[in-house]
């Protein structure tokens, strides 16, 4: 037996110095040989968008908040009553909510979608979550606190 024959062989072999055998070509009869770490997994697309969805919502929510402060002195006289001309504001402020909440719901559906993908990372999917759930959840307690109030006006 000579040393050529033995290392033309399927069976990997260790150089000198080296304890470790040659793994650029797995053995016959083993599974893979590498298998992925989580830090080698990408982060889920759906995840990312649900994440930006949540930031984009945030930021649009802080605009109309700066919105009605500015605009809060012209839509009232003096004997606190609106005024006729601000129901365009008062208009395009309702349908901003209501954009901004639809964003939030599908923020929430994608959010989910993003955490049910395998093999991905899932922290922008759990972060996009949980902001998008909690503006719901912070709309609707406005919702309702607005409902119980409704009658003592």
């Amino acid at each position: 037996m000579d040393l050529n024959s033995l290392s033309k062989s399927n069976v990997p072999t260790a150089e000198v110095g080296n304890p470790q055998p040659d793994r650029s070509q797995p053995s016959v009869g083993s599974p893979s040989t590498y298998q992925k770490v989580d830090h080698d997994l990408q982060h889920s697309g759906p995840g990312i968008a649900s994440f930006i969805i949540s930031l984009v919502t945030i930021m649009g929510y802080a605009a109309l908040f700066i919105f009605i402060i500015m605009k809060a002195s012209s839509m009232v006289n003096e004997n606190s009553n609106l005024l006729a001309e601000s129901s365009q504001s008062i208009m395009l402020l309702g349908m901003s909510v209501i954009i901004l909440s639809a964003l939030n719901v599908i923020g929430v559906v994608i959010g989910i979608i993003g955490l049910s993908i395998r093999k991905r990372r899932k922290v922008f999917g759990v972060i996009g979550t949980i902001i998008n759930g909690v503006i719901i959840l912070l709309f609707m307690l406005l919702i309702t606190i607005f409902l119980v109030n409704a009658g003592t006006l």
